[in-house]
């Protein structure tokens, strides 16, 4: 006599810890873009206030944009 097994998946176990870790993820990437731009909106400023400044200044401001520069050039390559 032959048996005929049929079985259904009634649920699925879903792992909470990877909800919440995918959001997470989703979170810190949006705050991510909102940094980037903000850094690259200052970054645009900041150069207009270097052509403005006095030549007194323009090593400090220089050195500021280029910080920016770095900051902005690390944010974007984060996994």
């Amino acid at each position: 006599m032959a048996y005929v097994t049929v079985s259904h998946q009634v649920a699925e176990i879903i792992d909470f810890t990877d909800v919440l870790r995918q959001r997470a993820r989703r979170r810190e990437h949006a705050l991510t873009e909102r940094c980037l731009t903000i850094m690259e909106e200052c970054l645009a400023v900041s150069r207009v206030v270097y052509c403005a400044a006095p030549a007194h200044e323009r090593f400090a401001r220089a050195t500021k944009i280029r910080q920016l520069e770095e900051l902005i050039a690390y944010t974007a390559n984060l996994p």
